[in-house]
């Protein structure tokens, strides 16, 4: 898995009102790159967290964004099964472009569930 993890940003200082403004930027952020978001829910490993699968068009692959309020975390995530070249080469300038947008850096992470 190929993991990004948008660090040391803004995010930690979201209060529980804001976290709407967050989500509406991450999906700013995501019409701004072309994405379509297929599917937006929470994962059961991480309760309360907003999890979007994207997709460029009809090309196979998926790129996981997934925004967890209560932890302050924010990954980008590719899952080896659903790896193609678009998504490879989008991870890191869409992981850039989110960071830049709450003033964080990008790292490379392991998920922690």
């Amino acid at each position: 898995m190929i993991v990004y993890e948008v660090a040391n940003s803004r995010i930690s200082e979201v209060k529980p009102f804001d976290i709407d403004l967050v989500v509406a930027d991450i999906e700013e952020v995501i019409a701004e790159f072309q994405l379509n978001i297929t599917q937006k829910t929470t994962l059961s490993t991480m309760k309360g967290s907003i999890h979007y699968h994207l997709k460029q068009g009809k090309a196979s692959g998926v790129l996981e964004v997934t925004y967890w309020p209560n932890k302050s975390r924010l990954l980008v995530e590719i899952h080896h099964n659903r790896l193609q070249q678009w998504n490879q080469s989008i991870i890191g300038p869409f992981s850039e472009a989110l960071a830049d947008r709450f003033l964080g850096v990008v790292v490379p992470s392991h998920p922690v569930y």
